[in-house]
């Protein structure tokens, strides 16, 4: 059995003999400004497994905001290896967005936001530079730090988790404060796991369903229809899921299932009507109240503490 390299070794393998190491993985994201990453436009820095991760401004369309900036970790034997990395670098750039509280978009046209890439093929050079992008001032050792953190120790990516965060980070770069506060609750559904509601509330959805089939006053096409809809009620809803899910993660936060439960509500009220019914109601502090929230279940879930608000 061969032994393992140190992450010394490693790195000097990926540096002399890159036909041994040929793989990298690659993120596009799109933040507000370069703040969040202490102002660092370009950028190399070795992690702790061995491999090489930049971070370097990317070509943008004029009519594009803010900054984008390629992000990529190079340093892998086999594409297998790198596209894993890759799943745990998407991982590790959206919790250092959440942990310091910065916009960030993932920028992707596959099913996959990392790509991976041959750093030795043609028209490649060695350790490759192209982008990344974030907001408001924050020393580069301490977002950094929590990169390279992120990227070693937080567990093996969950997808409904990364779909989550993804769709949490980027909220606040749309357009508008409703659109910014409805992406914002949304993100959490894709973590509600609607529980069953037991055996009684089976019983009557079955008996229900047993005295539907048996109407023919009603059409086959809308029994079918009401069929599907009394199904659904044997398990939570989404919302009272939700309730569950920030009562089960937050347990020492009793305010927390009333925030998360009201924002949703609040939400309900903007899909359906397109306004809140209290139209002095100031979305963008509600937003503010529920992402506190959102990105303390996101802390809890990964066992990381969130970065301190800069002074």
């Amino acid at each position: 059995m061969s032994k393992r390299k140190s992450p010394q070794e490693e790195r000097a393998t990926i540096l002399s003999q890159p036909q041994k190491r040929p793989y990298g993985a690659k993120v596009h994201i799109r933040l507000q400004t370069s703040g969040p990453l202490g102002f660092v436009e370009e950028v190399c820095v070795p992690l702790q497994t061995g491999a090489f991760l930049a971070i370097a401004p990317a070509r943008s369309a004029p009519w594009e905001g803010g900054n984008k900036y390629l992000v990529t970790l190079e340093g892998f034997a086999t594409a297998a290896a790198a596209e894993a990395a890759g799943r745990r670098l998407v991982q590790a750039l959206l919790w250092m967005a959440i942990s310091t509280d910065s916009p960030l978009r993932l920028e992707y046209l596959s099913y996959q936001p990392a790509s991976v890439f041959e750093r030795t093929a043609s028209g490649s050079s060695g350790i490759l530079f192209e982008g990344c992008y974030a907001v408001a001032g924050r020393a580069p050792e301490l977002v950094l730090g929590e990169l390279q953190e992120a990227y070693v120790l937080l567990p093996e990516p969950d997808e409904t988790l990364l779909l989550s965060m993804e769709v949490f980070c980027s909220a606040r770069l749309e357009a508008s404060q409703r659109a910014i506060f409805l992406a914002i609750v949304s993100a959490l559904e894709p973590l509600a796991r609607e529980a069953p509601l037991g055996d009684e509330v089976n019983r009557f959805v079955t008996d229900s369903i047993a005295r539907l089939n048996d109407s023919e006053a009603i059409p086959s096409q809308l029994r079918k229809s009401l069929e599907g809809r009394l199904l659904h009620l044997r398990r939570e809803s989404v919302r009272q899921a939700l309730k569950r899910l920030v009562r089960e993660t937050l347990p020492h936060q009793p305010d927390a299932a009333l925030i998360v439960d009201e924002a949703y509500a609040l939400r309900s009220q903007l899909v359906h009507s397109g306004l809140p019914r209290d139209l002095d109601v100031d979305l963008d502090r509600e937003a503010q109240i529920v992402s506190h929230t959102i990105r303390a279940i996101y802390a809890r879930l990964l066992n990381r503490s969130l970065a301190l608000a800069p002074p």
